[in-house]
């Protein structure tokens, strides 16, 4: 396939054993095989949550892969993965041509075993700096949890305007997430130097999943300024963006029904989640030792008792999040370039809000 081949220069590092994006460290999460396997589950989750299909709203999306253009139909992935959204969506739409853009190619590629359909492409870009780079432009736009990743998320949403055809549907799936009791009652997040709010018994996987005080400037350097927009900044961006139109937000909560009120989609959804959780600690761990300056020791017996916490003791707390999908619909109007940043309402404050990704 053009453009998905192991030859493109993919911007990674290797530290503590997990492959990373080299230099900048926006994107804080790796980009390894590990990950992606991580992603494909999220995928299934996603998936359980949209009863089955790739996208929350089927009509806006037929509409916009209608809107031929010289007879072309060009979906674009934003932050691809592991490739499953992108490829899935090639299979289900076999006139459409499939591009899945990332730091690194999905590891899926290296797949002997595997032949993958030849309306999908991947190439290695950054979506900070390369979106200049697409010379096309498309009738469906997909992101998924790329938020934490972004430098400016009210200029991502002006360059992917530029990509899109007239009519044309943006696609975001994103993640509010918090630590809850078993009743399914919220914890407050603490602001640094804040004593503490989460009981002894929640200690570690607090200090993993949120960042008690102590550990804030480590937490500080990841990025989160993009991910607290999928509540409320995101939709603030895309209503004062004069190349959008219809925007619609909706929530689907996970994490917090009692096991004996599930059906069976929730109990798989969370027994995935569960999973979801195991195969990111490891990765905190790397990011830990690489960003952090902390002991190898004191790491390995925070994400241990972590681990436990999650497989072995009663639920004392619990990961919850509202997994959010947003839909926008490109104007008619000609491109309008940005004139100046989206502006936080006054007495704004991140910690207000609903903030950290899974």
């Amino acid at each position: 396939m053009s453009d998905s081949t192991p030859g493109d220069q993919q911007n990674v590092e290797t530290s503590h054993g997990r492959s990373f994006q080299q230099g900048d460290h926006t994107y804080a999460l790796p980009t390894d095989n590990g990950e992606h396997s991580r992603l494909d589950l999220q995928h299934e989750a996603v998936r359980i949550m949209l009863e089955g299909r790739l996208y929350q709203t089927p009509e806006l999306v037929r509409q916009a892969l209608a809107q031929a253009e010289d007879g072309t139909i060009n979906i674009l992935d934003v932050g691809a993965g592991s490739g499953r959204w992108a490829i899935e969506m090639s299979e289900e739409f076999a006139d459409a041509k499939v591009l899945g853009i990332d730091l690194a190619l999905p590891s899926v590629l290296s797949d002997t075993t595997r032949s993958l359909p030849s309306n999908c492409s991947f190439r290695v870009l950054d979506v900070n700096q390369d979106l200049a780079k697409l010379d096309l432009t498309f009738n469906v736009i997909h992101t998924r949890f790329v938020e934490p990743g972004i430098n400016d998320t009210d200029l991502f949403f002006y360059d992917v305007a530029r990509l899109l055809r007239p009519e044309g549907a943006l696609l975001l799936v994103g993640a509010n997430a918090q630590i809850v009791d078993d009743q399914g009652k919220v914890f407050p997040l603490h602001k640094p130097g804040e004593v503490g709010t989460l009981p002894a018994e929640a200690s570690l996987l607090e200090e993993v999943s949120v960042g008690p005080p102590a550990f804030m400037p480590w937490m500080g350097d990841m990025h989160y300024d993009g991910a607290e927009a999928m509540s409320f900044n995101l939709v603030s961006m895309l209503e004062s963006n004069p190349n959008y139109s219809r925007i619609n937000v909706s929530e689907i909560p996970n994490g917090v029904t009692r096991p004996v009120e599930m059906t069976e989609a929730q109990r798989k959804l969370s027994e995935i989640m569960q999973k979801n959780l195991l195969l990111l600690l490891p990765a905190f761990k790397a990011i830990m030792l690489r960003d952090g300056g902390f002991p190898s020791e004191f790491a390995e017996n925070l994400f241990e008792g972590s681990r436990k916490e999650i497989e072995e003791l009663p639920p004392a707390v619990r990961g919850y999040a509202n997994f959010v999908f947003v839909t926008a619909v490109r104007s008619d109007m000609p491109w309008v370039p940005r004139t100046q940043p989206w502006q936080e309402p006054p007495g704004y404050d991140v910690y207000d809000y609903i903030i950290r990704p899974l």
